[in-house]
């Protein structure tokens, strides 16, 4: 069985496919990944395409004719992934960035099966970790397009990290890989344990890559020759070859000399290190910022990270490994070639993925000789780089917002349901048109739109208010998938996938044209965080607050928190945004506002929500017993007069008999064990959200 495993081992490779280079690897014989170069030898193929003599060439010939000033010659094609405007012209006929990406994996499943002896039609295929889903399923088909399976896409970033655990070192370390690629940068937080990859969380800028470097450092070439620049620049591809090489020259020489042919003339210039450096400095602090929105989401400091794994042909400039140790305070990891680990991390998830196959299939029970090393990870857990979320109209029915629903950085695969007010009219046609967003804010404007998503099946003849439950699903390689059911029975509905209007985004740009039809709720969350929260209390009361955002539908409901204990704070101003609400959750904080139990939260709420419109609540959540009873009474019941809904929910020394006094009903106080906390605040959830679809 072993031989047989061995040899299906050939037919799945990794392939790193870059923005300027591409790369294919294997896992050899001893268990390794390792590049496999073209017949010259050549590690990395350009990920260049052109017509040459009224034929295709891809790679080392593509680039010489663009370094020739050829017309018909693409690159950077993958910038272009999964925009359908893009349209490059070869040969008499357009050609897609998926298309073009397709001839580059042709030429490297060839370059594999000529090294190996054998066909290859597997591949686990790499992708910038801040792809979208556009450009995730633009990639899986330009796999499709040259007949390659691909059963998983893994982000570049983490096929990094992947390649780098498979050295010897520390049992678990925190790394920030550090993605420079061709045409992308990613920054990526991941734990390496001796038998997982984890991601914690990642950024990035997928127009941001080392090409931009090669821009600045044409522009400060075509300043030599004022007279000539404005022709140079009418031929930008081959002038940038040029600059690509001078630009490894000065990453091993403080100056040098730059010559290009011209017009019959040798044009000559010194360039310096020094002037490249001052002239791309912004380009690097872009990346800072990234970094630091990493690690401040992932509530960690350098003192946490154990080093930096620079990934990427970029990051051997001086600069760059100048700028890690500025950052912090040590010199980038080594032991791994930065331009190989992407391939070769992508060459360990193939070998992994067929022997989870062959275990699944053979029921060895472990007798599956492994195809990596034995201290290889074998598991990879990745999370989502975007947001999902939806357009809705705000409270106040006057603008769009993108309403974040699915906040980034949760594991994958995932999925998340919530609850959409939806009122039937009784024709059996309707229609529930959803729009789906990758996004942080809340700007329409800054959003990538998935599809338009039209939830039909509704039960005929049935009229009125309904809640429909949508489930928003990142599957292994990130790609979304949505779903939707009727609220109350469970009973599935149809859900179609539809081209995007021609008038998106611009349609959500403009105010909504008709009135809102569909009742705005503010939520403040006022959680006791005296010191009888610490420890596992608080944790519950975290994990019930996650619980209660799942069950709302937050296209109408914005939610803030509010801290109490001797003082009063709010922490989070009410949103719809989940990721917001998410960090607010996160970060809630026993001590923060006091260990005692001298104040009440109900002033506050009362300044909070008297003015704002329709429904508001105040969740009041309570473990023992208030100093000041009667006072929280008399201003819990200034909220009600203010028709402030206030529900009170305690456990553990909580006074019952107090929790109904401050709550608006006697159905709205309740007292629970601490275990139950989370379903009893689903529930409060779910019953706010059915209630609004009622009335």
């Amino acid at each position: 069985m072993t031989g047989r495993l061995g040899e299906s081992a050939q037919l799945a490779v990794g392939i790193d496919l870059g923005t300027t280079y591409s790369a294919v690897a294997w896992i050899n014989p001893d268990g390794d990944p390792e590049i496999i170069p073209d017949a010259l030898g050549e590690p990395l193929t350009p990920s260049v395409v052109g017509l040459l003599d009224g034929r295709p060439v891809v790679g080392a010939e593509a680039k010489a004719e663009q370094a020739r000033g050829g017309t018909e010659v693409a690159h950077l094609f993958k910038r272009a992934m999964g925009n359908p405007a893009y349209a490059f012209p070869l040969g008499g006929e357009l050609w897609t960035a998926p298309r073009l990406s397709a001839l580059v994996l042709q030429r490297l499943k060839r370059q594999a099966e000529a090294a190996l002896g054998r066909p290859v039609s597997r591949a686990v295929v790499t992708v910038p970790e801040y792809f979208t889903h556009p450009e995730r399923a633009a990639t899986l088909e330009a796999a499709r397009l040259a007949g390659l399976y691909v059963p998983r896409i893994i982000s570049e970033p983490t096929a990094a990290a992947l390649a780098y655990g498979l050295r010897p070192g520390p049992q678990t370390r925190t790394v920030l890989v550090y993605d420079l690629g061709g045409g992308t940068f990613d920054i990526t937080l991941v734990r390496i344990a001796a038998d997982e990859i984890r991601v914690l969380g990642s950024a990035g800028n997928h127009e941001l890559g080392g090409r931009d470097w090669d821009d600045r450092l044409a522009q400060l070439v075509l300043r030599e020759f004022p007279a000539e620049a404005e022709a140079l620049a009418e031929e930008p591809d081959a002038l940038l070859v040029e600059v690509e090489k001078l630009k490894r020259t000065l990453s091993v020489r403080q100056s040098t000399e730059f010559r290009v042919l011209f017009g019959g003339r040798s044009l000559t210039c010194r360039v310096t290190r020094e002037a490249f450096e001052e002239a791309s400095r912004d380009l690097l602090e872009q990346t800072g910022w990234l970094i630091d929105q990493v690690l401040r989401d992932a509530e960690l400091g350098w003192a946490d990270i154990a080093g930096m794994l620079p990934v990427g042909g970029s990051t051997r400039m001086p600069m760059v490994q100048r700028y890690f140790e500025e950052l912090s305070g040590r010199p980038p990891m080594g032991g791994i070639h930065p331009d190989h680990a992407v391939a070769l991390g992508a060459a360990a998830q193939a070998a992994i993925l067929l022997e989870e196959e062959a275990e699944t299939r053979l029921r060895l029970d472990g007798s599956v000789e492994p195809l990596l090393r034995l201290d290889a990870p074998r598991r990879v857990h990745n999370v989502v780089a975007h947001s999902l979320g939806m357009i809705a109209e705000n409270t106040a029915g006057d603008r769009y917002v993108n309403s974040v629903l699915l906040p980034r950085n949760r594991p994958i695969p995932g999925a998340e349901t919530r609850p959409y007010q939806f009122q039937l009219d009784g024709s059996g046609t309707e229609l529930l048109e959803v729009f789906l967003t990758q996004g942080e804010t809340d700007d329409p404007a800054t959003c990538v739109y998935l599809g338009r998503y039209l939830v039909t099946g509704f039960p005929p003849g049935a009229r009125g208010p309904i809640v429909v439950d949508l489930t928003y699903a990142y599957d292994d390689n990130a790609m979304v998938v949505v779903t939707a059911s009727e609220g109350k029975t469970g009973g599935a509905l149809r859900v179609e996938v539809a081209s995007l209007p021609e008038d998106i985004p611009q349609r959500f740009l403009e105010a909504p044209e008709r009135p809102v039809s569909r009742e705005p709720k503010t939520i403040y969350l006022a959680f006791d965080l005296s010191g009888s929260m610490a420890g596992h209390p608080l944790l519950e009361a975290q994990r019930a607050a996650r619980a209660f955002v799942s069950q709302l539908d937050l296209t109408t409901t914005s939610v803030g928190l509010v801290a109490f204990s001797d003082d009063v704070a709010v922490t989070q101003q009410a949103t719809s945004n989940a990721t917001e609400i998410e960090h607010a959750i996160r970060g809630l904080t026993v001590g923060s506002t006091g260990y005692g139990n001298a104040t009440h939260p109900f002033d506050e709420l009362r300044e909070l929500l008297e003015s704002v419109p329709g429904r508001r609540f105040g969740v009041v959540l309570a473990d023992g017993v208030w100093a000041r009873q009667d006072l929280a009474v008399r201003q819990a019941q200034r909220c009600h007069r203010a028709d402030i809904d206030i529900v009170a929910v305690g456990f553990g020394g909580a006074d019952q008999a107090f929790l109904q006094r401050i709550a608006s009903s006697t159905e709205q106080a309740l007292f629970t064990d601490l275990g139950e906390l989370t379903a009893v605040f689903g529930t409060i959830a779910r019953e706010i959200t059915e209630g609004a679809a009622a009335s």
